[in-house]
């Protein structure tokens, strides 16, 4: 497996978390009211897999890499992303903000904006920047970054993982009526 192939799976991860985001968002514009625990839970999966997580190895294992095998030509691009990623971190701050204020038109506001900005993103690199790399990267080079992006996590993520998983999962059927067999 190719190491965009790798994060392009996880992106899959974060579209659907993207997708309960929105139906919890459409949801509290014609209810006008939250359920915080789902509120909750789904930030959380978003700070925790899409930042914390998926974010980190982007940042510290893929961009590296791919700014040393590219001799800086793709150093504008991934500077880019990793403005983007600070721009996303800071739109879920806001959006946690709203809802723990109550603000909920701003909650909804705001959650249609960070779904719209990391589907957009999601998007550049999937499309642009790991294409970029796929070109860039020597085959030695891609083996050595997979590697490096499988051995990222520790047993206790693959745990925390497979229960935030099951926690989406529960909010498919929930806000979505289905569930994803995507893992």
């Amino acid at each position: 497996m190719k190491s965009t192939d790798f994060l392009i799976q996880e992106h899959k991860l974060i579209l659907r978390a993207l997708d309960v985001l929105d139906s919890i968002s459409a949801s509290v514009e014609t209810a006008a009211k939250a359920d915080q625990n789902d509120v909750d839970t789904i930030l959380d999966f978003l700070r925790w897999f899409a930042d914390a997580h998926h974010q980190a190895k982007e940042e510290t294992i893929l961009f590296p890499a791919l700014k040393k095998a590219s001799a800086g030509s793709q150093g504008r691009p991934v500077d880019h992303m990793i403005l983007e990623h600070d721009q996303e971190r800071g739109l879920l701050e806001d959006i946690e903000t709203d809802v723990r204020l109550s603000k909920l038109p701003e909650f909804v506001a705001g959650a249609n904006r960070l779904s719209s900005t990391l589907r957009n993103h999601i998007y550049k690199e999937d499309q642009i920047l790991f294409e970029a790399a796929d070109a860039v990267l020597s085959s030695s080079e891609d083996d050595a970054v997979f590697n490096r992006l499988n051995r990222f996590e520790t047993a206790a993520d693959k745990e925390t993982l497979n229960r935030k998983l099951e926690q989406l999962r529960s909010l498919e059927w929930k806000y979505l009526g289905r569930s994803s067999r995507i893992q």
